[in-house]
This record gives structure tokens, C-alpha cells and sequence, in this order.
């Protein structure tokens, strides 16, 4: 009877459709996520006026929102058309200025041999040629036996010894005087090269393919092996060659910063280093930023219709739109930028004081480092409408709270270098109070909202996401539970976009 009872359990258990609590309530906690989530991001287009309920709904309202403002604002024909007017004019020069770096920097590989070849037929002296040549010579002997074991002689050494005899010879002429790095590698890897394709011509007998094909890649495994050592060596030390083995299955590793550009090689791209692919969003990113500077004008016509289109007073003014610089826009964005990224250094020595002790600090303070930054990128998201800045304040930021309750507890904060700390921070924040204290009453629309704008500013996607990010932040702030007195002075002129 005890056994019948258990039985159905058992075989459901056993078939896999019985699954543990566990599994359910995880399965149950992510549907729960995913319906927030969800009802977040829809709330725009089913309830307007009012913010949804919950944390994470509000979070993916304010990220969704500039695309639903989008959204409506495209439905008009006209719009739409001048939207993507401009929005294809700006990314077909941004396509066009990468097409020229790659022009420049995306090479073949063999053309970026050639050039260090001809520098080191003229950078190696005849003496140091003459001994790189007899090394050779030996590599090809060794290599001949290797592929054509009857014709080997009795002082003929083997591939290894003639390897790293090559690598030794060509390592010592490297760290001479009147030689380069570059020179010497190449010269060794080119001899490799001629005495691998002369092993196997000139003999009668077929070589082995597997060997043969070895061989065809030996002048590269070469090169990279004398500049491996000449780098680590320091232009110093001479490997010997009776220990040095075979060491050319080791690629250089360069130390420090190292721009490696993408290359093509047999049909292969190669993505290059990653300082590389920084360094080259960088200067895409900077282009960007010309790019909206000369036709910010167009954006800011787009956000006025998508104002007038969701229902928001415009804070943008009727105007002709041309390319143009708008020098007193620049000079207040490069004022923003700079107050940013001081108020951002500011933190710093207070994350470094807190992650000192801690042995895992290596990790925590980028960890806390890169939270401060995307707080002072919310608080500057939110300083996208000119509403923010005249936003009610009622307390100091948080984190000056939290100095204050911490100096209660250790007076020495009150003291000397910590007061004058307090006081440049308290006097760097006031101008940014009002974003501040928007921000601290509505958190996370705003981090989602500038999540948005974070992933909007790689190139070129903030050609398209930029004229609606003012209008979300202009919304959110009209649901603002503190809204600005009718008496309230006007916005600086640094405000807004």
C-alpha cells in the first residue's frame, strides 16, 4: 500500500514534469519581473499624467520613454520626413568619416611587411647581414634534412638548434647600436622564409605536406620569437642557444598601451587590440558631437514638434533651422562638461577612502567609482529641461547628509583639510541643487531615462535619440510631485539642451 501511494509521484518525478519549489519560484519571481517591466514600459502609450507604481516600473517607463514620445511624435508625415532627413544626412557623414579611417588604418598584412623589410635592408649593418645569412644557411640545411631525411650530413643540426641559432643571432644584432627592433626581426623572418622555400626546392623528392606547410609559416613564428625577446630581454640579454629551445609557438604580448590596427589576412580579419577599437569610437564619438553642434538647430525644431505632439509646453523656440555653430551654445556645454567631470572628481577621494581598507578594493572601487559617475549622469539627464532647474529644493544633496551624519559620529570631519573638503563640496553642488533634488524624488525614471541616454550616445545613434531625450525629461518633471512656484526665477542660460 506505502509503495502504491509513492509510485505516481515517483514517475512524474523521474518523466520531468514535477519540478521543485525551488524552480518554481524562481520561474514565478521572473514572470513577476518581466509583467513590471513590461506594464512599465507600456504605461506611457495606456496612462498618461501619472507615474506607474514600483521601482522597476518606473525604471523601464522613464528608459522607454523617449522612444514612445518617438513614436508619436513620427506619426505626423511631414515630421517624420524632416526627421529622417536629417537623421540619414548626419549618419551618412559620420559612414563617411569611418570609411576613411579605415582607408587608413585597415591594411593587408603583406603590405605591412613590405615596409619593414625595406627598413631593414638599410638599417643592418654588412657584418651583422653576413652573420644573420649563416644562420640562415644552417636553418636551411636543418630544414632540407628535416624534409629529406637522406640527404642530411653528419654536422647538419637539427631544427630546433638552427631555430633558435637564427633567433639568438638576430636577437644580438638587434640590440646593437645602429639596429631596430623591427630590422633585425624582420631580416630573420625573411631568411627563414627564402631558406624554407629553398629546403624545398632543391631537392627531387616530394616533402611531406604537413611539414611543408610548417615550414611556409616559420618566418612569421620567427619574427614574432626575435621581438618577444628583444622586448622582454630590454635590448640586454642574448638568449643562448644551446637552452633556448624552440621558442617560436609564442606570440608578443606588448606591455602598455598598444594600438594593433584590424588587418586582412588570406581572407581572415583580424579585429586588432581592443586600445585600437577605443581609441576609434573616440574620435567617432568626438566627430559626433561637430556633427550635432552644426545642425542642432534641426534638433531642436524635431523636440518642439515632439512637445507639441505628447502634450508639453516647448521649451525650444520657433525658429528657421540652418547649419550653423552656435558659439554660445558650445561655450555652455563645454561649461556643463567641465563642471561634470569636477563634481565627479570630487567623490573620488571618498570612494578611495572607503575601498582602502577593504582586500578586495581592487574591484569595489571601480565598482563605486562607475556608480558615482552614472549618479552625476542622471542628475545631468534630468538637467536636459530647463524645468529642472527650477526645480523646489528642500535639503541638502544625500551625499552631503551623509556627511554630516557621519561627522556627528567622528568630529574629526568637522576639522581642517575636512572642513575645507565639505566646503568645496557644498559650494561645487549648489548650482546643481535643483537637478539634484528633482532626481532624489524621482530616482528611477530618471536612471532609466538616462540609461536610454547613455546607450543613445554611441555613434550613431545619438543622431536619432537626441532631440527626444529633453522632451522625456520634460515630462517626468511635469510629474513632479514638487512643482516650481509661479514666481519662481527663470532658468540660467546654461539650461536645458
Amino acid at each position: 500500500m506505502k509503495g502504491k501511494d509513492f509510485k505516481p509521484l515517483r514517475e512524474e518525478t523521474e518523466g520531468g514534469s514535477t519540478a521543485g519549489p525551488g524552480a518554481s519560484s524562481l520561474r514565478d519571481e521572473v514572470r513577476k519581473w518581466w509583467g513590471e517591466a513590461r506594464s512599465g514600459a507600456e504605461h506611457f502609450q495606456s496612462v498618461r499624467g501619472a507615474l506607474p507604481e514600483g521601482r522597476i516600473r518606473q525604471f523601464f517607463y522613464g528608459a522607454s520613454l523617449p522612444f514612445h514620445i518617438a513614436r508619436t511624435t513620427l506619426a505626423d508625415a511631414p515630421t517624420r520626413a524632416r526627421y529622417l532627413r536629417v537623421t540619414c544626412f548626419q549618419t551618412a557623414f559620420l559612414l563617411a568619416l569611418a570609411g576613411v579611417w579605415a582607408a587608413n588604418n585597415f591594411q593587408d598584412e603583406e603590405e605591412a611587411q613590405a615596409k619593414p623589410s625595406a627598413r631593414a635592408a638599410r638599417s643592418l649593418r654588412p657584418e651583422a647581414q653576413a652573420r644573420l645569412d649563416q644562420a640562415t644557411q644552417d636553418l636551411e640545411a636543418a630544414l632540407g634534412a628535416e624534409l629529406h631525411p637522406g640527404s642530411a650530413k653528419g654536422d647538419t643540426p637539427s631544427v630546433g638548434k638552427a631555430v633558435s641559432a637564427l633567433i639568438a643571432t638576430a636577437i644580438e644584432e638587434g640590440t646593437a647600436d645602429d639596429a631596430t627592433l623591427e630590422a633585425a626581426a624582420t631580416a630573420a623572418g625573411n631568411g627563414a622564409k627564402e631558406a624554407a622555400e629553398r629546403a624545398r626546392t632543391t631537392s627531387g623528392t616530394t616533402p611531406d605536406e604537413d611539414v611543408e606547410e610548417d615550414a611556409e609559416d616559420l618566418g612569421d613564428m620567427i619574427a614574432a620569437a626575435v621581438l618577444a625577446g628583444l622586448e622582454e630581454g630590454g635590448g640586454k640579454a642574448t638568449p643562448d642557444p644551446k637552452t633556448q629551445g624552440f621558442p617560436i609557438q609564442k606570440e608578443p604580448q606588448k606591455k602598455g598601451f598598444n594600438i594593433e590596427t584590424p588587418q586582412v589576412h588570406k581572407g581572415v580579419f583580424f579585429l586588432g587590440s581592443w586600445e585600437f577599437w577605443v581609441l576609434f569610437f573616440t574620435s567617432l564619438s568626438a566627430a559626433q558631437w561637430v556633427v550635432v553642434a552644426l545642425s542642432r538647430d534641426y534638433h531642436s525644431l524635431i523636440s518642439r514638434e515632439a512637445s507639441l505632439a505628447t502634450g508639453i509646453t516647448p521649451e525650444d523656440p520657433q525658429l528657421t533651422p540652418r547649419v550653423r555653430l552656435n558659439f554660445p551654445w558650445i561655450k555652455a556645454k563645454l561649461q556643463r562638461r567641465w563642471r561634470a567631470y569636477v563634481l565627479f572628481a570630487l567623490g573620488l577621494p571618498v570612494v578611495a577612502a572607503i575601498t582602502a581598507p577593504v582586500p578586495w578594493r581592487t574591484v569595489l572601487f571601480p565598482v563605486l567609482s562607475s556608480a558615482w559617475a552614472f549618479w552625476w549622469l542622471v542628475v545631468f539627464t534630468s538637467a536636459k529641461s530647463d524645468r529642472a532647474w527650477v526645480s523646489p529644493v528642500s535639503r541638502p544633496p544625500w551625499f552631503l547628509r551623509g556627511w554630516h551624519a557621519i561627522a556627528r559620529v567622528l568630529p574629526f570631519l568637522r576639522w581642517g583639510p575636512f572642513r575645507w573638503y565639505e566646503a568645496v563640496l557644498t559650494r561645487r553642488t549648489e548650482g546643481v541643487s535643483s537637478p539634484i533634488a528633482s532626481v532624489e524624488r524621482q530616482p528611477w525614471v530618471f536612471a532609466g531615462l538616462a540609461l536610454a541616454r547613455f546607450v543613445g550616445t554611441l555613434p550613431p545613434l545619438r543622431c536619432f535619440t537626441r532631440p527626444f531625450i529633453p522632451v522625456a525629461a520634460a515630462h517626468l518633471h511635469s510629474l513632479d510631485p514638487q512643482q516650481p512656484s509661479k514666481d519662481a526665477p527663470r532658468p540660467p542660460q546654461d539650461a536645458g539642451d
